[in-house]
């Protein structure tokens, strides 16, 4: 049995950190947890992709077809991949955008958020989540990759709990950031579990 996440973004958006702390919180659940990452042509602004890989896994990145989730810091970049995963990965797509540097380069616009997002739910199930804003609201931006962290575990993809993901958090940021990652991820899970009941979406 296995799960893969894949978490993409641009360089500064904490795509890293949060691979961490889903990684951290299946080892907490006694998981094995493999992590890869894979950096663009910019440290900042660039594009950046995580594979997190938990189960009965060895090698660290899987085939396109077994992601079981997306997780989208930057909404293009999620728009990206969408077409390179299976029908079955759900994609979870924070609703801010960050125009990546490889859309800069070439001189076109950011295309609006109705447009990607349904796109990307023509072969997806998509939970959009304004997880910057919610993470403005707890008064620290950078939080807002503990929200999309929080909308994976209410999405139930991971077998992780609430209480695995808040140890973690607590390992991983002093007592200042811990406080503000964990109210940001219990937003989150209340935010993703709230939207999946009043759209009747039912992930197994």
């Amino acid at each position: 049995m296995e799960t893969n996440i894949l978490i993409v973004g641009v360089g500064g958006q904490g795509v890293i950190t949060v691979g961490r702390l889903i990684s951290m919180a299946a080892i907490m659940a006694s998981h094995n947890v493999v992590m890869s990452e894979l950096h663009g042509l910019a440290q900042r602004g660039g594009s950046v992709s995580v594979n997190v890989r938990v189960g009965n896994v060895m090698s660290p990145l899987p085939e396109a077809s077994a992601i079981d989730c997306v997780i989208a810091l930057e909404p293009m970049e999620g728009l990206r991949y969408s077409h390179k995963t299976g029908k079955e990965a759900v994609f979870l797509v924070n609703l801010h955008p960050m125009t990546p540097i490889s859309l800069s380069m070439q001189g076109k616009e950011y295309p609006p958020m109705p447009a990607i997002l349904e796109e990307i739910g023509r072969d997806h199930a998509v939970i959009p989540i304004d997880a910057s804003a919610i993470a403005h609201s707890v008064g620290n931006i950078r939080v807002s990759n503990s929200v999309l962290a929080g909308a994976l575990a209410a999405a139930s993809i991971l077998n992780v709990s609430k209480d695995d993901f808040h140890v973690a958090i607590g390992k991983m940021f002093g007592s200042k950031l811990k406080d503000q990652n964990i109210i940001a991820f219990d937003s989150g899970y209340d935010y993703a579990s709230n939207y999946m009941e009043k759209r009747h979406i039912l992930l197994d």
